[in-house]
């Protein structure tokens, strides 16, 4: 259900709707490019759909009925989602409609723009989103309109490049997932277009062994940051043929770096997780980039921007043939050992994938409970443009002679942050072992936990 390149059956405009802005982030900034050319084909909706006319128990609507009551009766903005707001002003508050979706009475959007932006506490509605949600409950079928409603405004006579064929012929897939089998546990995680659940697995398999070290100590972090680098290095060949894994092995134990691949630095993801009596077990990643700057009229959805997002088109934008799954990095992942299951993921843009990995290493190898493993500080090794790698760390809980080998090892630039930090993604995990349920709700991005 990862969205779709669009342009089928169609020339591109002669005049795309297709711009970079900077966003501030702090001291560091980023361009992203946004425009209703930057809109891929987007199919959570209708997978969504997809998921509850295959698995669900109760009635849809008594599952968007939630949703429809946040929409309508207003839903309290938290600190973390107010921040991104305000740093994502540039491109919310550009379009009249956009900008009413973050609006409050009190406060303009972003100080960016000149207002006075949004705080945490402010009550926001999306009566439009709720009303689509109403219709839907009612009749799955009008998701067609709502498509054929964006192929017109997404379309090339607005400097867009989807078509009706395009929304047509998308299509929700099922797809066999990678699998392994690490100290117990059967692993199941994403398989291409994804390029993280290949990471994530190898990662895994590069880390066997590791849990004869003490958690968070000098060997298993630098371990961490080595794995990480041969992960960068690896990415766009990795696979988890036995010999290969043990030429990666032997690479490790040498300590030879070659040449990395510069990633983009941010991005904008969700994850869930949820596990039933029955067993049933979910990891949901989701993504609108950071949308387009743009709503789809009538509906309150901010429209992804997709095909504007570095990550997604390292070699280029606007390089996939229409049709094609755009590739991810997102990597939700099920583990299963007897009774016990758990089910986890990450947003973070290129962190999620080392995020997720580096919560699998603290829960099978080394044998903790889920929210040590979430909570615990992170490691994150980025490539610079210059070939080089850099180092970014949560050091508060981590004693001295780990940090001081860690900033020895990777002197270049490092980063270094107090305590946990939204940069390092959020892991967010459901468990469930016999009638016993537990979770860990990542408070990088402000997750939660409940059981009912």
């Amino acid at each position: 259900m990862f969205a779709r390149a669009p342009g089928l059956g169609s020339e591109r405009p002669s005049e795309m709707d297709f711009r970079g802005l900077d966003v501030r982030f702090g001291a560091t900034s980023q361009t992203f490019h946004v425009g209703r050319a930057s809109a891929a084909v987007p199919l959570a909706l209708p997978g969504l759909l997809d998921i509850h006319a295959r698995w669900g128990r109760i009635p849809l609507a008594e599952v968007v009925a939630p949703a429809i009551a946040y929409g309508r009766g207003g839903f309290t903005l938290g600190p973390v989602i107010a921040s991104i707001l305000g740093v994502l002003a540039p491109i919310l508050a550009g379009d009249p409609e956009c900008r009413a979706l973050y609006a409050t009475p009190d406060a303009a959007l972003g100080a960016g723009q000149g207002g006075t932006g949004i705080s945490a506490g402010a009550l926001l509605r999306n009566t439009e989103l709720a009303g689509v949600l109403e219709d839907l409950a009612r009749s799955p079928t009008t998701l067609r309109d709502v498509y054929a409603a964006f192929a017109r405004e997404f379309g090339t006579a607005r400097g867009g490049l989807v078509t009706q064929e395009d929304v047509d012929r998308a299509r929700i897939t099922s797809l066999s997932p990678i699998r392994l089998t690490h100290r117990g546990w059967n692993v199941a995680t994403m398989p291409a277009p994804s390029t993280g659940g290949m990471l994530v697995a190898l990662g895994l398999r590069l880390h066997e062994g590791d849990g004869k070290h003490a958690f968070l100590s000098r060997e298993h972090l630098l371990g961490v940051a080595r794995v990480q680098e041969i992960l960068l290095e690896e990415r766009g060949r990795a696979s988890l043929d036995d010999t290969y894994v043990e030429a990666l092995r032997a690479r490790l134990a040498a300590r030879k770096a070659a040449s990395p691949v510069p990633d983009s630095v941010l991005g904008s993801t969700t994850h869930l997780s949820a596990i039933d009596e029955n067993g049933l077990t979910v990891a949901l990643t989701l993504t609108n980039g950071e949308g387009c700057g743009h709503v789809l009229a009538g509906t309150g959805m901010l429209v992804n921007n997709l095909l504007g997002e570095e990550d997604i088109h390292p070699n280029g934008f606007h390089l996939d043939p229409p049709g094609q799954p755009l590739t991810t990095m997102m990597a939700p992942t099920i583990l299963r050992s007897g009774g016990r299951r758990v089910a986890l993921g990450s947003g973070g843009s290129n962190r999620l994938r080392n995020a997720i990995l580096q919560v699998l290493l603290g829960l099978v190898e080394h044998e903790k409970d889920i929210a040590t493993a979430v909570e615990a500080p992170r490691v994150q090794i980025e490539a610079r443009t210059d070939r080089t790698f850099r180092l970014a760390f949560e050091g508060g809980g981590l004693a001295p002679d780990v940090t001081s080998a860690l900033l020895a090892t990777y002197p270049v630039d490092p980063a270094v942050f107090d305590g946990p930090t939204f940069f390092f993604g959020g892991v967010h995990a459901a468990t469930a072992s016999g009638d016993t349920f537990a979770g860990a709700g990542d408070p990088r991005r402000s997750g939660a936990v409940a059981t009912v």
